[in-house]
């Protein structure tokens, strides 16, 4: 697999922190979260996407994406993208993933259909909001088969991350990378980081399959599986965070930009409402359901009746 991204302190280092202040932290934050009027949802057809693309999960993986390197940053994908039902089915009934090889054509029907079933707006559910004001800022659903897979670009990258309150002087030295994601032969923790970040942009241009808008990723066997299906890397990252990367940020001179981050950035408000979006939708594959839009809500490539029991 071809690919420029080479680092990201990324995925899901959600459930590390400790569930009950994370609880209390996302209480907090409801208030501040918009619910959709029940009334503009559909009760019968929902459309599914890659757990990665709830938008506190994005702001958290683009926060720590950006402040290591914002090049990197700039692949994570720009648009979100339903998954095609069948490739939903298969990866509930198969968590551990499914293969390339046999999903590849319903990938390539979606990006072909031109129907009413790309303008079909969703909703994503309560368990996976944060602020409006933030949301608005998260990857917007596909419009045109082009924006399949498309990245956020490094002009959006830039401003993404002028609004969540990076600041130059935060950003990481090519030092500092270079200590941080090491080179071949990498010890165990860097290697869980490389694959992680190249899970995360695997974009067009960044990658010969990409797969980013749908949250998903390739493992070595050829399978499709979702960021944070069993054994995934970003979901190894976990198991990172609350000692090992630390102490590397200690060892390559950047922990205070890291302390940086979590104070002057929203990023505790994201790690909080990403952890309950993480915890709700681990069970069911990693892939989230969102409620369609009532107004013409049906059944499509996009939109198609829960799955879960």
């Amino acid at each position: 697999m071809r690919t420029k991204s080479f680092l990201s302190v990324v995925l899901f280092f959600l459930v590390v922190a400790g569930t009950r202040s994370l609880q209390a932290q996302a209480r907090e934050t409801d208030r501040d979260v918009a619910p959709e009027t029940t009334s503009r949802l559909s009760k019968d057809y929902v459309a599914p996407f890659g757990v990665a693309l709830a938008p506190p999960i994005y702001m958290v993986n683009f926060l720590l994406l950006y402040l290591t390197n914002p090049e990197t940053a700039s692949y994570m994908p720009g648009y979100r993208v339903a998954l095609p039902q069948e490739v939903y089915k298969c990866l509930v009934e198969n968590p551990d993933g499914c293969p390339y090889a046999e999903m590849a054509p319903f990938f390539a029907e979606q990006a072909a259909d031109t129907g009413e079933g790309r303008n079909q707006k969703t909703f994503w559910p309560e368990s996976c909001r944060t602020r409006p004001k933030f949301e608005n800022l998260a990857p917007s659903e596909d419009r045109r088969a082009d924006q399949i897979n498309e990245p956020l670009g490094r002009k959006n990258a830039d401003q993404l991350a002028k609004l969540l309150g990076i600041k130059p002087d935060m950003i990481l030295t090519n030092e500092e990378y270079k200590c941080l994601i090491g080179a071949p032969p990498r010890n165990q923790d860097q290697e869980i980081i490389y694959a992680c970040s190249i899970d995360l942009t695997n974009s067009k241009g960044n990658t010969d399959i990409p797969l980013s808008s749908w949250g998903l990723y390739q493992n070595s066997n050829g399978d499709v599986r979702s960021d944070c299906a069993p054994q995934a890397p970003c979901l190894e990252f976990n198991n990172l965070f609350a000692g090992p990367l630390e102490k590397i940020a200690k060892q390559c001179g950047f922990a205070n930009k890291l302390a940086r981050l979590v104070v002057e950035t929203p990023f505790l408000q994201f790690v909080a409402q990403g952890h309950r979006c993480q915890q709700a939708w681990m069970p069911t594959s990693c892939i989230v359901e969102a409620p369609c839009a009532r107004k013409g809500g049906q059944s499509n490539d996009k939109c198609g009746p829960s799955l879960l029991p």
